[in-house]
C-alpha cells in the first residue's frame, strides 16, 4: 500500500505548511487508488460518470497546467489532448490503464515539485494570464502562493469523490 505523507507540524512556516498539505492530498489520492483492479478503476457512483481513472488522469493534468504549463510557461502539449474534448482527461478509453495515469501523475508531482522548489518565493508569479478572459477582475497571472492553496482545494474536494469511489468499490474507507 502507498505511504500516506504526514501533514506538517502545526508550527510549520507557510511554504513549508503548504508544500506539505499538497504532499498530504497528493498521497491521500494515490492511496485512495492503491490495490484496485482496472475494472474498478472504471466504477462510477450513483448519477455521476466519474471514476477513479478519470480522478487520476484529471489531477496529472491539473499538475501539469498549474505548475509546468501556468506557472513555469511549458509549451508541452496537454498530457490527454483532443481538440474536439475539453474534457479529454475524465473520458478515458478502454485501452487507457490506472497504471499508465498513476505514472503520468507522479511524473508532473515530480515536475511540480521542482518548479516550485525553484521558486524563490511565494509571490512569484504565473508565466502566462490565467483566468476566463471575459472576467477581468480574474484574468490575469497567479501567485505560486495562490497555486498552491488552489491545489490543495482542488485535492480536497477529488480527495472527497475518491473516498466515495473508494468506498463503493471494496468498503476502504479513511484519510
Amino acid at each position: 500500500m502507498t505511504e500516506l505523507h504526514p501533514l506538517p507540524p502545526v508550527t510549520a512556516d507557510e511554504r513549508t505548511t503548504l508544500e506539505q498539505f499538497l504532499d498530504y492530498f497528493r498521497s491521500v489520492l494515490v492511496r485512495k487508488a492503491d490495490g484496485i483492479d482496472e475494472a474498478q478503476a472504471r466504477q462510477q457512483v450513483g448519477v455521476s460518470a466519474m471514476d477513479m481513472l478519470g480522478l487520476v488522469r484529471h489531477m496529472a493534468l491539473v499538475e501539469q497546467w498549474w505548475f509546468s504549463q501556468a506557472f513555469a510557461g511549458s509549451t508541452e502539449p496537454d498530457l490527454w489532448e483532443d481538440p474536439d474534448d475539453h474534457d479529454a482527461d475524465w473520458h478515458h478509453s478502454p485501452a487507457d490503464t490506472l497504471a499508465v495515469a498513476l505514472d503520468a501523475l507522479h511524473t508532473e508531482i515530480d515536475k511540480a515539485r521542482a518548479v516550485v522548489a525553484g521558486a524563490t518565493t511565494l509571490d512569484a508569479l504565473t508565466a502566462i494570464d490565467v483566468g476566463p478572459p471575459d472576467q477581468p477582475d480574474r484574468y490575469g497571472p497567479r501567485s505560486l502562493r495562490w497555486i498552491l492553496v488552489h491545489m490543495i482545494e482542488e485535492y480536497a474536494r477529488h480527495c472527497g469523490h475518491a473516498d466515495v469511489i473508494r468506498e463503493a468499490i471494496d468498503g476502504t474507507t479513511g484519510d
